[in-house]
């Protein structure tokens, strides 16, 4: 089944769509419900959905910001919007980040239906696309890595201190994002930007134990443009701020790339 997460700040309006809505005779299954997009954020990069039905309206960030910022770190999950206000305006901007529909409230059922129905038909092409000819024969040795996959790692290796977005990272491999992002999830793991921010913290710890730059500056260093996130990122991988780990000397902690 399609995994489906829903953001709205009305508990009402949550409870609603996720239990009466046809879902299951469409074959996707609501994962997660949140109250604004930030924690959408949070949830999708943790559990990965499919689809993401958000309001527009929330506090903190809008849909339409989570749109974007879903644009940029995960091509791959479809956004679907939802609103009181019949606004050309959210429209508009709705198309320019690749959104795929946009529901008025109250949501009548058919037109859920067909909304939900043509995204299920682009999630089935995109999982059926057949890659490129070369995809078959180029393979990185015995373990049969992908290609694509083994290339990316590496230009991360070598840029991870600079602005790298996965839409940027697959036009250099002239292959589609979304599916070059579905291919590195799979053959990884993880997704890319989880991937990227792992890299990252490793080089960090690094940093915070053979030198003595602040830690403000070692979040920049190495690629983060915002200090809180890379705090946020070093904790989630690591259990501890950046700056205990500096003072523990890195000893008693470990990452999820292994025992220091």
């Amino acid at each position: 089944m399609f995994k489906v997460l829903i953001a709205d700040d009305e508990e009402f309006i949550l409870e609603r769509v996720k239990n009466n809505m046809p879902w299951k005779e469409m074959d996707f299954e609501v994962i997660e419900c949140v109250s604004n997009g930030e924690a959408a954020l949070d949830r999708i990069r943790a559990c990965s959905p499919d689809v993401v039905l958000t309001d527009i309206l929330m506090p903190n960030m809008t849909g339409l910001e989570l749109a974007q910022r879903l644009r940029s770190e995960f091509p791959e999950v479809k956004v679907a919007l939802m609103s009181a206000y019949d606004d050309f305006h959210y429209a508009k901007e709705a198309i320019r980040f690749g959104v795929k529909g946009y529901l008025l409230k109250p949501i009548i059922r058919d037109e859920f239906l067909e909304l939900f129905q043509s995204i299920a038909k682009d999630i089935q092409k995109e999982e059926g696309q057949i890659p490129p000819p070369f995809f078959h024969h180029e393979m990185s040795g015995s373990d049969n890595r992908n290609v694509y996959v083994a290339r990316a790692k590496q230009y991360i290796a070598d840029h991870y201190f600079e602005q790298i977005r996965l839409k940027d990272v697959s036009e250099r491999l002239y292959v589609n994002a979304n599916y070059f992002s579905s291919v590195f999830k799979r053959e990884t793991g993880k997704n890319f930007i989880d991937y990227l921010n792992e890299v990252r913290i490793n080089e960090s710890k690094k940093l915070l134990l053979h030198t003595d730059h602040k830690v403000f500056e070692i979040s920049l260093l190495v690629g983060f443009g915002n200090f809180s996130y890379y705090n946020k990122m070093f904790k989630r991988l690591c259990g501890v701020t950046p700056q205990t780990y500096r003072e523990a000397g890195g000893l008693v902690y470990t990452c999820r790339e292994g025992r220091e």
